[in-house]
């Protein structure tokens, strides 16, 4: 049906709002003020190419309905194009209409099946207009005029990959590239102003309308275009454009102007003579201007958005939207007419001083008939004609007498284009004779021109399939007897004439069941049905539920589609969990465990240890456990193995937190193994975790600091010490010593004290004297037994790190 609407609109003339691709007098895109002038026709061709993939989606990629992404090839083609034809009724007043053709080629080396679906050709829908122009005079250098147009869906459904139009978009993407979902009307305004009228050689355009389109869930449409045209003179224009279509119309897909239609076009319009014109130019998309590099990422920028779905055959892809290729070739041809011949003309003869001198009548044809008068002003040359300039027929046939060969014809015989008597048919009748005067070429005929009929069915022998058939047997157009079931057997032998369609039958005609259950041999799809079982309309016993299992015997008639069932119509549970094993993911569950609806047994704590034996259903999550679901300890630390991040711990070593063995002061030597626990840190050590060196080891450097006898002075064998302490202190910069002084064995406690207090008071003042900070060193002194418990010397100064 939409090809007969297009078809018969093509007869009546094409043309899509007269821009210049489509007809008009001006560029490619854009829309003038000017009107044909009344019976002056405009017949022309024009289109756009574009040589690249990323003309048919954004980044040139796809996804079919499988969820496969594709990517067409690099150099795949989108080409759209048009025939039109535009007329005018008066001078004010054109009409017309335009006939868009488009062709996509998809294709894609990754063999995807929807590919083969895009990659097509087909009919656009046809645009039928009329525009009216204000009339003012024609030299007036403004122009207004206005446009109301039909779009007709008789586009190529199914077919394609870029939306040739805006509006063709509904509000979840899914479109026909060809066509729109209904009838679309637009109404719009062109203005022009034309500087040439004041010797400027520009020509500006402008245009804008509103489109409301009628299909579901589709958004109305503002299109728009503007354009400075340079004229330097007759033979050639220049022109920049920019021209775009904008949908306005709230829906669920989401409006973008510089996402919708948007072009940059410069070119240029040759008149070629003879009234035909020649337009070329490149157009520009707004996606050239944001991505001139061709870059695939940002191509693909916020395509989520805008996705468009094809359907078609089954077949689906999702893209994102290319309103337009990014760049394309366009072109058209235009041929402009006057379909009328002046009837006369009316020169004048300028006399000096351009005052005129007189009219006369011209005789273009040279019959001697003014043109003023003659209803025939082509009249042949010589022809006699009469009174009004027409050539004279004197036998009546239809062919004037200077081209009359037989200028005696009988009157009412048809006559060919030298006036005689001929064969129309060529049948070697001659058609003043021939009874079947339009018998078809190659036909035998008889004596009267008509087709020979042996069997005298009506159908000539030509034509007859069936040249034998009895008389008086109906038969149909190819002269075979008529066969109203289509079952083989003509009706005049058929017994049974409703056969039904694709049934079997007899020589008589009659329909044949060999396994009578009722249903006829050829529409019965189960033709070996057990004797007595019920079957339905294909002759096939019931199944409900589409299990396999006929109703008969199913025991389970209500499974869900899609289950593995039984012999008995049951869904298959192989472990008795009572989860189906299709839905079932573990299904060799142990027989009793309680299961989830997937059929896997509960685990609360997710260690892999079952709810009903596991005996530590509170397990950490990530934590290993044993085969009754409690936290796996192999060193036998207290860590469990799961976070135990150190998992061979000897056996009663004290750890952290993350099972790894305590090294309080930092030297990398666990305190199980640290034979001096107090080292400071940032001096290397020995695998007993002792000073690698005795100038770093405070043991060593206390033992060498010693005092007069019965005094706090340094002795001066301390000097090395007091040397290598303060060494160290600069070399460890983070580094506090506490001098602890001892001073015990038998004597008075306090004395004793004081001595000791004063010999560390002593070391510090030394230490501080050689530049360490007071804030790094303080003193601690014992005596009597508290000295003595310490161990060591009576009287001795120990070295230990504070924080």
């Amino acid at each position: 049906m939409k090809k007969l609407i297009a078809l018969s609109l093509l007869s009546a003339g094409m043309v899509f709002a007269q821009t210049g691709l489509q007809g008009g007098s001006d560029g490619l895109h854009q829309v003038n003020a000017k009107t044909l002038g009344q019976w002056n026709f405009s017949f022309g061709l024009g289109g756009d190419f574009a040589l690249d993939s990323w003309s048919l989606s954004r980044g040139g990629n796809y996804t079919d309905g499988n969820g496969k992404t594709s990517s067409f090839n690099a150099d795949d083609a989108s080409l759209s194009g048009n025939v039109n034809l535009g007329i005018g009724l008066l001078n004010f007043w054109d009409i017309g209409a335009s006939l868009p053709v488009y062709y996509d080629h998809a294709n894609s080396n990754e063999g995807s099946a929807v590919s083969g679906e895009m990659w097509s050709s087909g009919m656009g829908d046809v645009d039928i207009w009329t525009k009216i122009r204000v009339p003012f005079d024609d030299n007036f250098f403004f122009g207004v005029a206005t446009f109301l147009e039909m779009y007709v869906p008789s586009g190529t459904d199914g077919a394609g990959v870029r939306p040739r139009h805006a509006w063709y978009l509904d509000d979840r993407g899914v479109t026909s590239a060809y066509s729109g979902e209904g009838i679309a009307l637009s109404a719009s305004l062109a203005f022009s102003l034309d500087f040439t009228k004041f010797g400027l050689p520009l020509r500006w355009n402008l245009s804008g309308g509103f489109l409301k389109a009628l299909g579901h869930d589709v958004a109305n449409v503002v299109s728009y275009a503007t354009a400075l045209n340079l004229v330097p003179g007759n033979a050639v224009d220049f022109f920049v454009e920019f021209s775009g279509e904008m949908r306005v119309e709230k829906t669920d897909y989401p409006r973008d102007p510089l996402v919708d239609p948007m072009l940059v076009t410069p070119g240029f319009r040759a008149h070629l003579g003879d009234h035909v014109d020649l337009t070329m130019g490149v157009d520009f998309s707004s996606r050239f201007f944001r991505n001139p590099g061709y870059e695939a990422d940002e191509e693909r920028d916020n395509c989520a958005n805008y996705q468009v779905q094809f359907r078609s055959n089954g077949k689906s892809a999702t893209y994102c939207y290319a309103s337009t290729p990014i760049i394309a070739g366009v072109a058209a041809l235009v041929w402009h007419f006057d379909a009328r011949k002046k009837a006369y003309e009316d020169p004048t003869i300028i006399t000096k001083g351009d005052k005129l001198a007189s009219k006369q009548f011209v005789d273009s044809d040279g019959d001697g008939v003014p043109d003023i008068k003659d209803k025939c002003p082509y009249s042949k040359a010589g022809a006699a004609v009469d009174s009004l300039g027409c050539g004279i027929d004197s036998d009546g046939d239809g062919v004037i007498d200077i081209d009359d060969k037989c200028p005696d014809t009988p009157k009412g015989v048809k006559v060919n284009d030298v006036g005689c008597v001929g064969d129309s048919d060529d049948d070697g009748v001659m058609d003043d004779l021939d009874k079947c005067p339009a018998t078809p070429k190659g036909f035998a005929v008889d004596s009267l021109g008509c087709p020979f009929d042996a069997d005298k069915d009506g159908v000539a022998d030509m034509l007859d399939k069936c040249p034998a058939t009895p008389d008086g047997i109906k038969v149909s157009t190819d002269g075979c007897p008529v066969d109203t079931d289509k079952d083989g057997i003509a009706d005049y032998l058929d017994k049974c004439k409703d056969t039904p369609f694709g049934a079997k039958v007899d020589s008589t005609g009659c329909p044949m069941d060999t396994d009578k259950d009722g249903v006829f041999d050829g529409i019965d799809q189960c033709p070996n049905t057990k004797k007595g079982a019920k079957v339905d309309s294909l002759g096939c016993e019931p199944d409900f539920d589409k299990d396999g299992v006929p109703d008969g015997v199913d025991r389970c008639p209500n499974t869900p589609a899609g289950f593995d069932v039984d012999s008995l119509g049951c869904v298959k549970d192989e472990d008795t969990d009572g989860v189906p094993d299709k839905q079932d993911r573990c299904p060799k569950t142990p027989k009793g465990i309680t299961v989830d609806s997937v059929g896997c047994a509960l685990d609360f704590d997710k260690d892999g240890v079952p709810d009903q034996i596991d005996q530590c259903p509170n397990t950490q999550p990530g934590a290993k456990v044993d085969s009754v679901g409690c936290d796996r300890d192999t060193d036998k630390d207290g860590v469990a193995d799961g976070i135990d991040q150190c998992p061979n711990t000897p056996k009663g070593a004290p750890v952290d937190s993350t099972g790894c063995s305590l090294d309080s002061d930092g030297d990398l030597v666990p305190d199980y193994k640290d034979k001096c626990p107090g080292t400071p840190k940032g001096i290397s050590v020995d695998a007993r975790g002792c000073s690698a060196s005795k100038k770093e080891d405070l043991e060593v450097l206390g033992r060498g600091l010693t005092f007069n006898k019965g005094t706090a002075t340094l002795s001066k064998g301390s000097a090395t010490s007091i040397a290598n302490i303060v060494a160290l202190m600069k070399k460890v910069p983070n580094l506090k010593l506490e001098i602890q002084g001892y001073v015990g064995g038998s004597g008075n406690a306090e004395k004793n004290k004081k001595l000791a207090q004063d010999r560390a008071i002593a070391v510090q003042s030394t230490l501080m004297s050689k530049g360490v900070e007071a804030t790094r060193l303080r003193t601690a002194s014992f005596s009597g037994e508290e000295a003595d418990k310490k161990g060591g010397k009576a009287e001795r100064i120990e070295l230990a790190v504070f924080q």
